[in-house]
């Protein structure tokens, strides 16, 4: 069986689960600096039964001066990225587990149903809608026009992003009974796919037909062997690690290992020069060079690292307790810190990021966004 977000949960912190919001306790900011600078927020929770939370795993996309988000109704709704005003919402029923793709006049995006849906992104009339089988776990990737996508059955589907023709579909057999409810983004490059799988292996595929050029074993346990950080490459090197094994460096090309670091990130990096900051399931903000030698560690103490990006001059962290963070980029000192409100919030999306505007969706289904 595949475990849903509640085991995230507490891979993350349990105590997430416990903790009560004070505003005065959680919202900080130092030295009277204030940077997150409220805009507009949106409480997007479907109805539930009590017992029965429903978590969010979807991300927003900030285009054009336009934010998409899918809500726990199943809509997909646009709003005017500076008021909050819908500008459209159109009905999908499923729920949504990775961030929509923007190609040309289209965004592209799938549901739990295993619907793939192209909508034009100004008005969102429908242009291709596509059934692959089993839910669409991860962002639509693409590349001169051929586009893949992982699904939950741990298959990796390509298909023509302008008409939703289906091109090939490499499928992985994995034997493991207990697996996480995420999965890696595809990651393109030399014409290669990589992509890690929930049987503990990252594979090199080929583009243009699907075949398996190479396949790596990253970790060696019995279970939650999941790779599903998607890959970082620099200069042939290729970044990436289990759910509870290290970091690996890898040679891109053939899968060699380089390297491997004494750590396991829980997100891909950040690159910050010629350096990676790495953050920790145990809420660690990890320095390293491109070597992976561990230059600087702090622990934020906020939760297991679910985000870190650039935003402004500064570092935007986000944690598994519900904590948007705002550091200084040279000696990671904290600047603010805000909690998003609700006791069982956090944040397992990817936050965007568009001329100055930070769109954060927790996993509670409220959407915040701060100038």
């Amino acid at each position: 069986m595949r475990f849903f977000l509640p085991l995230l949960v507490c891979l993350f912190c349990s105590c997430a689960l416990r903790e009560k919001f004070n505003s005065t306790s959680h919202d900080q900011q130092i030295d009277n600096k204030i940077v997150l600078r409220h805009a507009w927020s949106k409480n997007l929770d479907p109805k539930y039964d009590s017992g029965n939370l429903p978590i969010n795993l979807s991300s927003p996309l900030l285009h054009a001066g336009m934010l998409f988000v899918g809500t726990g109704n199943g809509q997909m709704i646009a709003y005017d990225a500076q008021t909050g005003k819908v500008l459209w919402k159109e009905n999908d029923k499923g729920a949504y587990h990775s961030t929509p793709m923007v190609y040309k006049d289209q965004i592209v995006y799938g549901t739990n149903l295993g619907r793939l849906y192209s909508r034009h992104y100004l008005t969102g009339k429908i242009k291709y809608a596509v059934d692959l089988g089993a839910s669409i776990e991860s962002e639509v990737v693409v590349h001169n026009g051929m586009a893949v996508v992982h699904l939950r059955n741990y298959q990796i589907t390509s298909f023509d992003v302008e008409t939703g023709k289906i091109f090939w579909a490499y499928k992985r057999s994995v034997p493991h009974l207990t697996t996480l409810q995420r999965s890696s983004k595809p990651l393109i490059w030399n014409n290669k796919i990589y992509v890690g799988f929930a049987d503990g292996y990252l594979v090199n595929i080929s583009l243009e037909d699907g075949v398996l050029q190479w396949e790596k074993k990253l970790s060696t346990s019995t279970k939650f062997v999941d790779v599903d950080n998607t890959p970082v490459i620099l200069n042939n090197r290729l970044y990436i690690n289990s759910l509870a094994g290290p970091i690996y460096m890898l040679e891109a090309s053939t899968g060699a290992v380089l390297r491997q670091g004494d750590f396991s990130p829980s997100r891909p990096p950040l690159f910050l020069e010629d350096k990676y900051l790495f953050g920790t399931f145990d809420g660690e903000l990890i320095l390293t060079d491109l070597n992976l030698e561990i230059i600087k560690k702090i622990n934020l103490n906020a939760g297991g690292i679910t985000n870190i990006i650039s935003w402004k001059e500064y570092l935007v962290v986000t944690t598994s307790r519900g904590h948007v963070s705002i550091l200084n980029p040279k000696t990671f000192d904290l600047i603010e810190k805000k909690h998003l409100g609700h006791a069982n919030s956090s944040v397992f999306g990817d936050l965007a990021t568009s001329n100055g505007i930070l769109a954060v969706y927790s996993s509670r289904y409220r959407l915040y966004v701060y100038r």
